[in-house]
């Protein structure tokens, strides 16, 4: 049980901050491939106004996903979730790797994250500093649920997008500017700043995002393919990670069913288990 909670941790968490969890109740795929932008003149703030517009809103979500885990020097880790979302309140989250059985829940609130472990008989109780310490770097339960959904959040709290760039495919939306990004370039910058970078398709949904941390060496990279629509809002249903740190790790989900319906979250803890 432990291997299993060990994996889900570090792909739950670094994925929720690249991105995790988006919907789909319809069964029509919109889009496998993104058009060409067509977006000529695009300031930072028209285009990130409109990233915005086109965000995903909702009350409760509930659904189904395919995760696969493949840390450097290990074997690959694959098992199965449900999930059920409710506006900044709550992640729900059960984990059943064999056979569709539960090995164990978790919900994750403004505050805590508390963790049944069925197979030990264990409850665990942690808050966000211990997240924090766990991965050498800022989360909360905004970015969370944001990336959880395929919206935008910032990496940092006073970070503003600075910048917009154009490519093939997509416009960019940077947290440097233009200077920034000289310095950077001719390693002259001693500050060496968090970068985050969305790639933006012609729909303004996000297709990639990155955010490179040079001080911890680190890196973190998220595609999404096959896009949904629910609500008249595009979701992506496919979710590939890259980490580049000292332990690289790979991560995919793969989401099999996913509702905007009215749900409850069970979560209780049996007397006989040890409270960690």
């Amino acid at each position: 049980m432990y291997k299993v909670w060990h994996f889900f941790m570090l792909g739950t968490m670094y994925l929720l901050l690249n991105t995790f969890f988006s919907s789909c109740h319809t069964q029509k795929r919109i889009i496998a491939t993104p058009a060409p932008v067509k977006l000529k003149g695009v300031d930072v703030i028209q285009l990130f106004d409109s990233v915005i517009a086109h965000q995903f809103n909702f009350t409760t979500l509930v659904g189904k996903a395919d995760i696969e885990i493949d840390e450097s020097g290990k074997e690959p880790v694959s098992f199965d979730i449900n999930f059920r979302l409710k506006k900044d309140s709550a992640i729900w989250i059960s984990i059943a790797p064999l056979l569709g059985i539960e090995v164990a829940r978790v919900i994750v609130t403004k505050d805590s994250i508390r963790i049944v472990d069925r197979i030990n008989k264990v409850y665990t109780a942690r808050d966000y500093k211990y997240l924090e310490d766990l991965l050498k770097t800022h989360l909360n339960f905004e970015i969370m649920q944001a990336v959880i959904i395929g919206n935008y959040f910032p990496y940092s709290k006073n970070e503003k997008l600075k910048s917009v760039y154009e490519d093939s495919t997509f416009l960019i939306l940077s947290t440097l500017n233009k200077h920034q990004v000289k310095r950077i370039m001719e390693d002259k910058d001693p500050t060496k700043p968090v970068i985050q970078d969305f790639w933006i398709d012609s729909n303004y949904k996000i297709n990639k995002s990155k955010i490179s941390d040079e001080k911890l060496n680190r890196t973190l990279e998220a595609s999404y393919t096959n896009f949904f629509q629910v609500s008249d809002k595009l979701l992506p249903q496919n979710i590939d990670v890259s980490i580049v740190a000292s332990a690289p790790l790979k991560i995919k989900v793969r989401y099999n069913k996913v509702t905007a319906e009215e749900t409850t979250f069970p979560f209780s803890v049996p007397d006989k288990y040890e409270r960690k």
